[in-house]
C-alpha cells in the first residue's frame, strides 16, 4: 500500500509540473549551440513559437526539421519563431552542430541534456512539436511526424498569425 501512495504522489507531482493546453505562465531559458541565451517569454513577445524536440537518431525528426526550416523562412518576418531542442547525448554535440550546418538550419537549436524541458512538456516520444500563441498559451501539440503533417502545422501557424480567412 505504501508503494501505491508513493506512485500516486509521484503522479500528482509530475502532472502538476507539466504544461497543459491553455496554460500561459510558462518560463524557461535555454542556451543555444551557438552560445546565445534564449528566454521563452522573449520569443512569445514577438509572435507564435514552435518548439520541436528531436534527436539525430530519429529519422522522422530529421524529416520534420526540413519542413520546419521552410516554415521558419516563410513566416519568421511575421513574428513566427522556431526553437529546436535536441535530445541527443552530450557526446553527440559535434555531430548535432555538423548536422545543423550541413542542412542549413537557421533557427536556434538548444540541447536538453537531462531532458528536463522534455519532461516539463510531458514528453513521451519524439519528434514532439509544440506550438504556442503570441501570449505564450499552448495552442497545438503533435507527437511523431508523417509526410503531410506540416500542412496542418502550417494552418495552425497561419491561424495564430491571423493569415487565414
Amino acid at each position: 500500500m505504501r508503494y501505491l501512495y508513493k506512485a500516486i504522489f509521484a503522479f500528482l507531482i509530475f502532472n502538476s509540473s507539466s504544461i497543459l493546453f491553455g496554460q500561459n505562465n510558462i518560463e524557461f531559458t535555454v542556451e543555444t549551440l551557438s552560445g546565445e541565451e534564449i528566454q521563452f517569454s522573449e520569443l512569445t513577445k514577438k509572435g507564435p513559437v514552435l518548439i520541436s524536440f528531436w534527436a539525430l537518431w530519429c529519422k522522422p525528426c530529421r524529416a520534420e526539421l526540413k519542413h520546419l526550416e521552410l516554415l521558419y523562412k516563410k513566416y519568421s518576418r511575421k513574428g513566427f519563431s522556431v526553437l529546436a531542442i535536441n535530445q541527443d547525448s552530450p557526446r553527440s554535440a559535434a555531430k548535432v552542430r555538423s548536422y545543423i550546418s550541413s542542412h542549413n538550419l537557421t533557427f536556434p537549436v538548444a540541447t536538453d541534456l537531462n531532458q528536463e524541458l522534455f519532461q516539463m512538456f510531458n514528453g513521451q516520444s519524439i519528434p514532439l512539436t509544440i506550438l504556442f500563441a503570441k501570449n505564450g498559451k499552448l495552442n497545438y501539440r503533435h507527437i511523431g511526424y508523417l509526410p503531410g503533417d506540416e500542412k496542418q502545422l502550417e494552418e495552425e501557424i497561419k491561424s495564430l498569425l491571423g493569415l487565414t480567412n
